[in-house]
């Protein structure tokens, strides 16, 4: 069974004096059929991880001679750098994420697959007065899990794409969670941003909202794949292991019973959303739709045009600077995946 763990600062150092897990694993190749690796999530383990615990509850790692091991950590900045200290082969993060992450350290990070296509994060408005546009946000006070966090950075994307200041639209830090809708009611916010699953939440319970993806109108792959460079060069054949694995879940999740995926892979992993078995469907049925945003052809591929033009809004909003979005990705090894 694959073991589920939080991963804490602490842990961190503590595992960097232990070694390289997956370096070792790498090595030990020729001497068993089974490689171990580990693929750590940035938190709770949820639905948005789908593609991975399906590849592991559904036997398509082990099919590749893979044995994955998928804990989660207590933010992004904690499971990139477990990657960086080489005590994981593999994370998922925003593209965003990564624009930060090569700029902040001098390790090269590749993203070599985007599980989810779409930004992960919907802006939430009242029907009575609805934001439809970034050209609505002007002079609206709009809610943010936290200050520099994930959702602020998508807020000054959508400024960007609508060449509107950061300053003529404040933003409150609200946390994330469906009651965030109260503050809406009340009018302390104009508008928010929920998570996918949190704006399923709100619409099965036909709260008077409407709600908008952000990658409508600032595109940006929402789920990048990453690992070092330097693994992926010295381990091609296993990279591509990885991926094509990670291939036959993605595309068994878009035809199969999604109850028959929701029985094996709840076996195997404690899952942080919701239990509702209706719930979970639709988010199934969400985060499919992620995955093709941009075509059933691109499954998991980078899609260059998306990538750069994320890269664009990211240097014109001063969130980071990109010198090149083509150095973040690579389609070397999904590409081989799929042959």
């Amino acid at each position: 069974m694959t073991r589920l763990a939080r991963v804490s600062r602490r842990t961190v150092l503590g595992g960097m004096a232990a070694g390289s897990a997956f370096v070792l694993a790498g090595r030990r190749r020729s001497l068993a059929q089974t490689t171990k690796l580990t693929f750590i999530e940035p938190f709770d383990v949820g639905l948005e991880y789908i593609h991975e615990m399906n590849a592991a509850a559904g036997g398509h790692f082990k099919a590749q001679g893979l044995e994955i091991d998928i804990p989660n950590a207590r933010g992004t900045a904690i499971a990139v750098q477990q990657v960086v200290a080489k005590q994981a082969a593999f994370t998922r993060v925003g593209a965003l994420d990564l624009m930060k992450a090569s700029a902040s350290q001098s390790v090269p990070l590749v993203s070599i697959a985007t599980s989810l296509q779409e930004a992960i994060f919907s802006l939430v408005s009242l029907k009575s007065a609805p934001i439809n546009t970034p050209a609505d946000l002007r002079g609206k006070t709009i809610g943010v899990a936290s200050i520099g966090g994930g959702q602020e950075n998508t807020l000054d994307l959508l400024l960007s794409s609508a060449g509107i200041s950061k300053a003529d639209v404040p933003r409150q830090a609200i946390g994330s969670n469906v009651g965030n809708v109260e503050l809406l009611k009340q009018g302390r916010v104009n508008g928010f941003f929920a998570t996918v699953e949190n704006t399923i939440a709100l619409m099965r319970a036909n709260e008077p909202v409407i709600a908008w993806s952000a990658g409508k109108f600032a595109p940006t792959p929402g789920g990048a794949i990453i690992i070092r460079r330097d693994f992926a060069t010295e381990n091609p054949a296993l990279v591509t292991k990885c991926l094509r694995a990670m291939k036959a879940s993605a595309e068994e999740l878009l035809t199969a019973d999604p109850n028959m995926i929701l029985d094996r892979v709840e076996k195997q992993f404690e899952i942080s959303s919701n239990k509702d078995r209706g719930f979970r469907i639709e988010a199934l049925k969400a985060y499919n739709a992620m995955a093709t945003a941009q075509g059933r052809d691109n499954l998991l591929k980078n899609v260059p045009e998306v990538w750069r033009k994320a890269a664009e809004l990211t240097n014109k909003a001063g969130i980071v600077k990109v010198a090149d979005a083509d150095a973040l990705y690579t389609n070397q090894y999904i590409n081989d995946a799929f042959k």
